[in-house]
């Protein structure tokens, strides 16, 4: 029996994965695998891309260059009008060091290879997703990179393999791929997420289902009744995926091979064009949404990011708002941009030259054009000028000092504090994660009141403690504790007599990232359990806090801990930076309740005060009773705005806190551990 070309029900299944998304997106809560959606695309793409190109080369008149040239025809023209309306409405909203990122993403996105550059700024420090509104666009880099390589991959496999060795391989080769992603997803999880050859698998299960389907068309009615199951059966896999999964799932991996067969199995179950499924997905209303995926997926996200940048957070007005942008945004490219140009009679090079090499060389001259003018400042008054460059400062901008002995080292040997004091030694070290980095401008300031310079030494997210491991799917993380063992060498070979520790506490007790921030679980564990759990996890934060303070007093060192600032569940920074750019965000608060703030570090908090009264040598640093009342934590004091990004201060912050602390009784204190 033969069937027309045209399946409603695939459009239904587009519809159901770009609804999930946009939903996930709007907020997790509601449905907290929502981001699967996505995977569920990559099948689809893989299967009707093979379905349309395997048929050619079996019956000898594919031509890759008229592949190429509907692919262009269907994806570039949207892609352009989407990235160019991003950056002419960030271009007044967007704080200088926000509008390069996102000329830079447009620059990547350009050349196919958005997956690169999301996965290269996605690290412990990455910016805000509301920072960035084309982030979504590394999944259609991932599918153009699929259309640039399988395209030549089937045809050299059609003309030199046989029917069933192709088959053959190319499971061989998928499984592979799904065990690759799965190692990736549990030691390197964000180059498993955006990285083709962690996402190939999923792209080439729809593939595969493709050739089969075409290689036993004429048999599939035979296996009606399994096929009809088996669609049943990976709908209802689907949905438990969509419920079950969220963004602490080791993923993609086996999980999104899950997802991948049970969506190759609805898509399965559509070829008989029968059937309760089969009707379901190929209703109109679905179909008609599944046509408009594209412009959706497309546009969704630069909607929600961009608004949430403006607003901070999405109130039911801005559900609604946001709704309604995106319906009638997507409504209309579909019908006046995407339909006309996808379907329009421009053909060989010109599309080449009018579709591609002219648009992509215009946006990636302004967007090189915006970063060589570092965000043009100049969009801002002088004032906000002043508050952006005090917000953006960090340490490694203020110094140019000599180095310190190298016997010093894995420290870095920059000196901090008073450099007159050298080359004699370091009166103290300040050990640990990023947030001990933060508050070098605090010690360079003591340093210089008081006669001494101090170094600095850990590794972001490297808590300052010995003993326990950082856990991370189900591996200790082997870098950061052969780091702190080096250190800790060093300290105990040392004459320095004064520790500080300082670290992202309530990061390592909770286990999670903050509210709003991106990031994996993180465990602690010892040498005897490495469950991954919270109570383990806190277990072994008490044990390697009282053995690291214990050690260290052993070996005649007195350790000063700093206590944690607040988190923010946004850029307190940025905020404080567009505060001063746009008068509709007077209003906007850009602090933080101190009930949440003391919430997050209530467990961290209670170690570090038994700590205190268990080692009387232990002296603990407090700051933020200088930035938080009873009702909130304030992101900028006297004027000064206080971070760098949603939980590390500022260069000029990290000294303002000093300047506070320097007035306190704790201060006298400091002064005579030092002293001593």
């Amino acid at each position: 029996m033969a069937f027309t070309t045209y399946r409603a029900d695939i459009d239904g299944l587009r519809a159901i994965a770009v609804l999930t998304v946009i939903l996930f997106h709007f907020n997790s809560q509601w449905l907290p695998g929502g981001f699967i959606g996505v995977d569920v695309f990559f099948v689809i793409s893989g299967y009707i891309i093979t379905r349309i190109i395997y048929s050619e080369m079996n019956g000898g008149h594919f031509s890759f260059s008229q592949f190429y040239i509907k692919r262009i025809k269907r994806i570039l023209p949207l892609f352009y009008l989407v990235s160019i309306s991003s950056l002419l409405v960030s271009w007044f909203i967007f704080t200088p060091d926000d509008l390069v990122r996102l000329a830079d993403s447009i620059r990547y996105a350009s050349v196919f290879i958005a997956n690169t550059y999301f996965e290269k700024n996605s690290g412990y420090f990455a910016p805000a997703a509301e920072s960035m509104p084309l982030l979504h666009m590394w999944s259609l880099s991932v599918e153009e990179q699929f259309y640039f390589a399988w395209p030549l991959l089937l045809f050299l496999s059609v003309k030199f393999l046989s029917q069933a060795k192709r088959k053959w391989i190319l499971v061989v080769v998928m499984l592979l791929l799904v065990a690759l992603s799965e190692y990736a997803a549990r030691t390197n999880a964000a180059s498993a997420y955006y990285l083709i050859q962690y996402r190939g698998s999923e792209l080439l299960v729809g593939a595969l289902l493709s050739m089969l389907v075409h290689d036993r068309s004429g048999s599939l009615f035979a296996y009606e009744s399994i096929i009809s199951r088996l669609g049943m059966a990976g709908a209802a896999a689907l949905v438990l995926l969509f419920i079950l999964l969220d963004e602490e799932t080791v993923f993609p991996g086996l999980n999104a091979f899950m997802v991948s067969v049970a969506s190759a199995m609805i898509i399965l179950n559509g070829e008989l064009r029968k059937g309760l499924l089969y009707r379901l997905l190929s209703t109109r209303e679905l179909a008609l949404i599944g046509r408009l995926s594209f412009s959706l997926y497309l546009w969704h996200w630069p909607v929600l990011a961009i608004y949430r940048y403006s607003f901070n957070q999405i109130d039911l007005v801005g559900y609604f708002v946001c709704v309604l942008l995106i319906l009638l945004l997507s409504y209309f490219s579909w019908r006046f941009v995407e339909k006309p140009f996808r379907y329009s009679k421009l053909g060989g090079g010109r599309v080449f030259l009018v579709y591609f090499v002219i648009p992509v060389s215009a946006l990636v001259f302004v967007s090189k054009d915006i970063k060589n003018s570092q965000g043009y400042h100049e969009r801002m008054s002088e004032g906000t000028r002043s508050l952006y460059e005090s917000t953006m400062s960090t340490y490694d901008d203020t110094i140019k000092s000599p180095i310190a002995d190298s016997r010093y080292e894995p420290f870095s040997l920059v000196p901090i504090g008073d450099v007159r004091r050298l080359p004699g030694p370091p009166s103290a070290l300040l050990w640990g994660d990023s947030h001990a980095a933060h508050y070098r401008g605090f010690m360079d300031k003591f340093g210089k009141e008081n006669l001494f310079y101090s170094l600095y030494g850990g590794a972001d997210g490297c808590p300052p403690i010995i003993g326990v491991d950082i856990l991370k799917h189900g591996s200790p993380e082997k870098n950061c504790s052969d780091k702190n063992k080096k250190i800790f060498e060093v300290i105990k070979d040392s004459d320095v007599s004064v520790v500080f520790l300082a670290g992202r506490w309530a990061r390592y007790t909770e286990t999670t990232p903050s509210e709003g921030e991106r990031g994996d679980l993180i465990f602690l564990s010892g040498a005897d359990d490495y469950s991954e759990s919270v109570e383990n996890t806190r277990r072994n934060f008490r044990k390697g806090m009282d053995y690291t303070i214990g050690i260290l007093i052993e070996n005649g060192k007195k350790p000063v801990l700093f206590e944690q600032v607040p988190s923010y569940p946004f850029d307190p920074g940025n905020c404080v930076i567009r505060k001063g750019m746009h008068s509709w965000m007077k209003n906007v608060s850009c602090e933080v309740e101190r009930q949440s703030v003391d919430k997050r570090q209530l467990y961290a908090n209670k170690v570090i005060s038994e700590m205190e009264r268990k080692y009387p040598e232990l002296l603990v640093v407090r700051v933020n009773e200088f930035i938080c009342n009873p009702s909130y934590c304030s992101s900028m004091v006297n004027g000064v705005p206080l971070y760098h990004d949603d939980d590390h201060i500022n260069v000029a912050g990290s000294e303002l806190l000093f300047g506070f602390y320097s007035k306190s009784e704790g201060y006298k204190k400091l002064q005579a551990v030092l002293g001593d």
